[in-house]
């Protein structure tokens, strides 16, 4: 055992096909090569997880055509119910992610069951932690957009090319920003999950892991942020050639919804209801779904990368287990 999870007796590799190489510090190149083997190896206990997302998300959109009868006040507290339990469950779904990472990179294998028994363990406080970050990445996103504000109104008489690097400045500062949140809180699960500690000390731990590397940190968080976008943009993209050839929907107005937009983008009753409409958001729901354990798994194989470099976690497993 190892910081409170068990660790199996093998050769300290996943026990999949052989092929996946021991615990060792990673390149990007190689942190990337791991995410896929790892997400395909354990394809159908990642998916199962996800579909709790994509469940909560269905739900959610049948909420959304409530017609106007019950009351606009009702509505209001209908709909402030709705988004609380859906992000409620979006926190666990991403809890149960990052347990099920730990269990496929340490063990070889997922349990679901005790997965999904961790991540309710653990919920409160992963919700809290969430909470607390998304607090603070919103105060310091709307001081941005003050920033934001005050130089694009200093530079509105200013050339297209200097405009534009402000807005690429701000951009980068937002994903920044974002980037940062996202690997906190996904350092902090991971604590939680590995080293089986309290919600103080599992931040501080964040804190300590991420101190002096935040630059490479942030970069390769980022570039997997971008990379599940992309796989995301592409399935889109080709959903959305087949909606276009079908006469059922515009390729743009598809592609361009990601993430909960498509939730946004809903009708509000029945009247408005169309059948392309819940077919949209079935497709985006389902890709949300298939691409959100690609970041989780990157985040907690980033999370051991960092352990692997500091303190020599790799070591440390292969005492243990030759003390078995």
């Amino acid at each position: 055992m190892v910081d409170g999870v068990d660790t199996p007796v093998s050769n300290n590799s996943w026990q999949t096909d052989g092929s996946v190489p021991k615990l060792r510090a990673m390149g990007f190149g190689e942190l990337l090569d791991t995410l896929f083997s790892l997400y395909r190896a354990h394809f159908k206990a990642f998916l199962g997880i996800a579909t709790l997302y994509f469940t909560a998300m269905l739900i959610g959109g049948t909420i959304s055509f409530f017609d106007d009868s019950i009351g606009r006040d009702t509505r209001v507290v209908l709909w402030i119910v709705t988004m609380s339990v859906l992000s409620c469950v979006s926190v666990f779904v991403v809890s149960a992610l990052v347990f099920a990472s730990v269990q496929a990179y340490l063990d070889g294998k997922i349990k679901t069951g005790t997965v999904l028994r961790q991540a309710r363990r653990q919920f409160f406080r992963c919700l809290i932690s969430f909470i607390v970050f998304g607090l603070i990445i919103f105060v310091l996103t709307f001081l941005i957009l003050l920033v934001f504000v005050g130089l694009s109104r200093s530079f509105v008489s200013s050339s297209i090319v200097v405009r534009g690097v402000v807005f690429s400045i701000f951009v980068m500062i937002i994903l920044s920003a974002a980037s940062s949140f996202v690997a906190y809180w996904c350092f902090y699960i991971s604590t939680i999950s590995v080293e089986q500690t309290t919600a103080p000390p599992a931040l501080g731990r964040s804190d300590e892991l991420i101190r002096d590397k935040w630059w490479r940190i942030n970069g390769v968080m980022l570039a997997i942020l971008l990379l599940q976008f992309s796989v995301g943009f592409i399935f889109r993209f080709t959903f959305g050639i087949l909606l276009e050839l079908t006469k059922l929907a515009d390729i743009n107005e598809f592609v361009a919804t990601i993430q909960w937009g498509a939730f946004f983008q809903l009708p509000r009753n029945v009247a408005e209801f169309h059948l392309v409409t819940a077919l949209m958001y079935l497709i985006n729901s389902g890709i949300d779904a298939l691409t959100l354990p690609i970041w989780v798994i990157g985040c907690t194989l980033l999370y051991f990368d960092q352990r692997i470099r500091r303190e020599g976690f790799d070591i440390e497993v292969m005492a243990t287990r030759r003390g078995e």
